[in-house]
This record gives structure tokens, C-alpha cells and sequence, in this order.
């Protein structure tokens, strides 16, 4: 069995024109199977925001094809990939996406209504969310707030990472 979730087969991303081309990703090929975690490094311009935007549909390729789960996620368009886009990825954003008029559990219960999920399910989706993210003390604040996040060692401290996970709920 084929355990296969991310293959990129030969992408290249162009930007300009004849006359002015920039090769942001020039012949990329790998893939990752489930389980295994994958670091894309390189300098500054080497192309790996513009690679992980065309594996998560923000952006196009130029040639080649991405597939997800077998399926080639480069001929989507329209409903379908607004589909693939809500139901198959996660985003995390660097700067947590939050809105910051909304309390934690306001922000998780946004995300949920969004996804079409009934108003009785999210009041217990919410908690489980929660717990799963280990934020159940930060519910009822604000991402703003000067509240003190929970940490792995207990001690609280204001956290980049807690404000991510909510954001991930």
C-alpha cells in the first residue's frame, strides 16, 4: 500500500516575462509519506514561500503536478479547489490570523461556523479543541489580552506558539 500524502513531480514556478524571467522554482520533485516530517530550507529568495504556496493552492505552477493523497491538485479550479482548501489543509499563519475582538473560544467557534459545522456541535467541538491544544485556561480571552498563556513546564508566560494553536482551532 502506497502511504504516499504529498508527491511534487517536476514543478517550476515563473514570474515575468521573456525578457525578464525569474525562476522562483526551477524542476522540483519529492514526496512525503505519511508519518514523516519534511523542513524546506534555503536563503532568502531561493523560492520556499513560493514553493509552499503552490503546494497549499495560494499560487499556481508553471509546469508540473502536485498531488495530495494521490490526487493532482494542480487541475482544481473553482468549487472543487475551494473544496480541497477546506476540507484537506491547515494553515498556520506567522501572525496567528486571530481577530483580536474575539476571545479564544469565539475565534475556534468562527473557524467551525465557517466550516459549516451546526451551532449544538460546535458548543462540544470547542472544548475538545481545546483540550487537544492544551489553551482550555484561555478560552474566555483575548489574543491581545495581557493574559498569561499556558506553557508545556506550567509556568505561563505570554506565548507566540499557544496564540498559534489557537489560531489552528
Amino acid at each position: 500500500m502506497d502511504d504516499t500524502i504529498l508527491r511534487v513531480d517536476d514543478i517550476q514556478k515563473f514570474y515575468g516575462n521573456k525578457g525578464n524571467l525569474t525562476k522562483a522554482v526551477d524542476h522540483i520533485s519529492f514526496s512525503v509519506r505519511k508519518g514523516e516530517f519534511l523542513g524546506i530550507m534555503g536563503s532568502s529568495g531561493s523560492g520556499k514561500t513560493t514553493l509552499l504556496n503552490c503546494i497549499s493552492t495560494i499560487d499556481t505552477v508553471t509546469s508540473g503536478h502536485i498531488y495530495v493523497e494521490g490526487k493532482d491538485i494542480t487541475t482544481l479550479h473553482g468549487s472543487q479547489l475551494a473544496d480541497f482548501r477546506g476540507k484537506k489543509l491547515g494553515f498556520i499563519f506567522q501572525d496567528f490570523n486571530l481577530l483580536d475582538t474575539l476571545t479564544a473560544y469565539e475565534n475556534i467557534s468562527l473557524a467551525l461556523s465557517i466550516a459549516g459545522t451546526k451551532p449544538s456541535e460546535i458548543q462540544k467541538r470547542v472544548p475538545q479543541i481545546a483540550k487537544a491544544l492544551n489553551i482550555q485556561e484561555v478560552l474566555n480571552k483575548y489574543p491581545l489580552s495581557d493574559v498569561r498563556w499556558p506553557t508545556a513546564a506550567g509556568s505561563g508566560c505570554k506565548s507566540n506558539g499557544n496564540q498559534s494553536r489557537n489560531g489552528v482551532g
